[in-house]
């Protein structure tokens, strides 16, 4: 798993997973992710187009972050999620806690990045 940071300004940070979001790809890239994404407090874009699988423990990762960002006001948005990983997404009912967009003006949007 990595954790390919796209953008960190004052308005959103903007991250790519890439590969097995499994018990290893946690283990890669939890600290990382935690605190790129969630320490800065600011609207997040989490692009999970190279993400092959999600497991539970991803899945808490994914939760834990957006949690965080909630608790300062501001939101988590999954891009773009390939179709196994989407379904991963729907059956926990993810997508009714942090917003699913499927292109890049439509996560800024949700997230509240103007």
């Amino acid at each position: 798993m990595e954790l390919k940071i796209i953008r960190t300004d004052d308005q959103v940070t903007q991250v790519a997973l890439v590969g097995k979001l499994d018990l290893a790809g946690v283990q890669q890239i939890e600290m990382k992710f935690t605190t790129v994404v969630a320490s800065r407090g600011k609207p997040a874009v989490v692009d999970l187009s190279e993400t092959t699988y999600l497991a539970s423990l991803g899945l808490r990762v994914l939760l834990l972050a957006a949690r965080a960002l909630s608790g300062k006001g501001a939101k988590m948005v999954l891009l773009n999620p390939s179709p196994a990983v989407l379904q991963v997404l729907q059956l926990g009912k993810i997508d009714a806690i942090m917003p699913i967009a499927t292109d890049l003006a439509g996560a800024m949007a949700a997230a509240g990045v103007k």
